[in-house]
């Protein structure tokens, strides 16, 4: 059986930056090629698809709209927010003082019994311990 990964915004960007002097680019890559192998299942919330668009015309507005074709041609399965994603989300910006953002990821993350990956090490943090969170820098791939 194949690991389920729930990927947020910080991980998706690292496969269309292209700074391989980023941390853990080339465990990002390693993951997108697991996936692109199917040895690993991806999805995210639709969410993160307004949140690497808007990075991206931030960063890098002339390259925006060709990495978002890029990361749109991949077709990683999209979650929904239930009503159960909503009120861990609430609870946890409640109880951890995470955004609701934030925590989407995470919720979809036990919601479909996957395992979110991250890069965003203040957010681990903040979560603290859970079956359910991983920074990208500590999976196996």
């Amino acid at each position: 059986m194949n690991r389920k990964y729930v990927v947020d915004a910080s991980v998706i960007l690292k496969w269309v930056l292209g700074d391989e002097r980023e941390p853990d680019h080339e465990k990002a890559i390693r993951l997108l090629h697991s996936w692109v192998q199917g040895s690993v299942t991806i999805a995210a919330p639709v969410l993160r698809q307004f949140e690497v668009g808007n990075i991206l015309g931030r960063a890098i507005p002339e390259e925006a709209p060709a990495k978002m074709g890029l990361i749109m041609d991949l077709n990683i399965q999209n979650i929904a927010l239930t009503d159960r994603v909503c009120r861990l989300c609430f609870s946890w910006m409640r109880t951890k003082g995470v955004t609701f953002y934030d925590a989407t990821y995470l919720a979809v993350a036990y919601d479909t019994k996957a395992m979110l990956v991250t890069a965003d090490e203040r957010f681990v943090k903040k979560i603290g311990k859970s079956d359910h969170l991983s920074l990208l820098k500590s999976i196996d791939v």
